[in-house]
């Protein structure tokens, strides 16, 4: 028997709900455990949220966009998202694009990069528990995702119809892994197209790591169909058309 606990919050400057999930079999663990677990991730979220938003003009981001960016400002943080989006620009062809508007914005990012990184420090340990078969962070439909090494659980992700909004379309079952989702029907003026002819309108992306599910979701529908047919990138997923039709992607 396993029991269902989730804690849902809200950062800042984000307009979107990050939603912690546990699957417990047994109603013996600590309840302060959970609660010390859902703060930490809450404070940990909200500390990238103040770093790396280019909404909050006291950020990394925005003072770097504006030159105001003091050496010993450079954190280790802040040069780890610079290169993991400036290799993504470079795996991608320049489909992933970290410079929107001509600016430096990891946007497209940041947010699988923290609820990944926030995933193994805080969440991942927690598997080591007898009482804890599964835990997951999900931001917005990003969701990095683990199951204990002896429970059977397995996570079932839903995908939204971007036609129909609050009908699900598609389903995929995941023990460890991630999933990101990226399209024009929620928040998805960060993308760039380089084929705006292509009738792509949302693309969820299967990886390890969300990083890299988050990178090559939005990648993807930038690239448009043309691009992706010669696109050499391991995929596993799905891509959503303007008619509704669902095409899956399996490369190896």
């Amino acid at each position: 028997m396993t029991e269902y606990h989730s804690k849902i919050f809200h950062l800042k400057s984000m307009e979107m709900p990050f939603t912690l999930k546990f699957i417990l079999t047994s109603t013996k663990i600590p309840s302060n455990l959970l609660i010390n677990t859902a703060q930490k991730i809450q404070e940990y979220l909200n500390h990238v949220d103040q770093q790396f938003s280019p909404f909050i003009s006291t950020s990394l981001v925005s003072k770097y966009q504006n030159h105001q960016l003091e050496l010993n400002e450079f954190t280790s943080e802040f040069q780890e998202v610079y290169g993991i989006s400036v290799k993504a620009q470079e795996i991608t062809d320049g489909a992933f694009n970290p410079f929107y508007n001509h600016q430096y914005d990891p946007t497209g990012l940041v947010k699988g990069w923290a609820i990944q990184r926030g995933f193994e420090i805080y969440l991942r340990p927690l598997l080591q528990n007898q009482q804890v078969a599964a835990v997951a962070l999900n931001g917005a439909g990003d969701i990095q995702m683990g199951v204990a090494h002896d429970s059977n659980y397995e996570w079932q992700i839903g995908i939204e119809d971007p036609l129909q909004i609050n009908h699900l379309i598609y389903q995929f079952t995941i023990k460890n892994g991630a999933i990101a989702t990226s399209g024009f029907s929620k928040r998805g003026s960060h993308i760039q197209l380089q084929d705006a002819t292509s009738s792509i309108i949302q693309s969820s992306i299967v990886a390890d790591e969300l990083i890299e599910a988050d990178i090559m979701a939005t990648a993807v529908i930038s690239m448009g169909q043309n691009k992706l047919k010669n696109f050499k990138y391991p995929l596993r997923g799905i891509i959503i058309d303007r008619q509704d039709h669902i095409t899956e992607l399996e490369r190896r």
